[in-house]
């Protein structure tokens, strides 16, 4: 499927953000120590990143989008001091578009989806499904599979697990959310996955502003030009919401 035709499929399913019905829009910051390959690319010489990212969710009649923009500010290999990425991943509910009520089984509905990819000199496009699962304890649970195209593998696939729970341990009310992106490259596969864990911030009075922890996760097979890479660590973060 060529890159216009995906294109064109994507720009079909997007609706003006004042269309919708429910939104949520965040600010995050984020802090770490400890980077040495971000995402495989660049390296961070002393370890130290920090990432301000705008995010949005919302849902509309027969759909929802979702985006996000990424600014990292560090001291890069390439001599950059901030590097930017930016998803878009808009979908179409099948249940919604013939007027059939979302399900009560374990799957709640079932979405066309794909999603736009743009960072510093990389690109990718995916098309596929979304299956948003009944999964007990989860605000929502969704499990996507894409076929997926970027400008520097062939075409390969991706599958992208995201989440959103809320609980209490010691009456502390917490919230669990994250994603995990596992897809093919043409030396193997990746792995790219930011779990986050905040306290609500009602705790202190604050119900928009949450304090937490997110694990940055990213492993990669070894490739012709490096040995294999496993990173994981710690970013404090602070999540205003509204």
């Amino acid at each position: 499927m060529s890159t216009l035709f995906r294109l064109l499929i994507l720009s079909s399913l997007m609706i003006p953000l004042h269309a919708e019905s429910w939104s949520t829009t965040s600010f995050l910051y984020l802090y770490g120590e400890k980077f040495d390959q971000v995402a495989g690319s660049d390296r961070v010489r002393d370890g130290r990143m920090t990432t301000y990212t705008l995010e949005h969710a919302g849902e509309w009649e027969y759909g929802s989008n979702f985006f996000f923009i990424d600014m990292s500010q560090a001291d890069f290999e390439s001599n950059d001091t901030f590097k930017t990425y930016a998803e878009w991943a808009p979908a179409l509910s099948l249940y919604k578009l013939f007027d059939r009520k979302t399900g009560t089984g374990l799957i709640k509905d079932i979405l066309v989806a794909g999603e736009l990819d743009q960072g510093n000199n990389f690109q990718a496009t995916l098309l596929g499904m979304r299956l948003a699962l009944n999964l007990p304890g989860f605000n929502f649970f969704d499990m996507n599979l894409f076929s997926r195209k970027d400008n520097y593998n062939d075409p390969t696939y991706q599958v992208t697990l995201a989440w959103n729970t809320t609980f209490s341990v010691a009456s502390i009310p917490l919230i669990f959310e994250g994603f995990v992106d596992y897809y093919g490259v043409d030396f193997g596969t990746e792995t790219l996955s930011q779990p986050r864990l905040f306290i609500d911030g009602k705790l202190y009075g604050m119900k928009n502003l949450h304090i937490g922890v997110e694990l940055y996760y990213y492993r990669s097979s070894k490739a012709p030009w490096r040995e294999k890479i496993s990173e994981s660590l710690p970013q404090f973060t602070l999540k205003w919401v509204w």
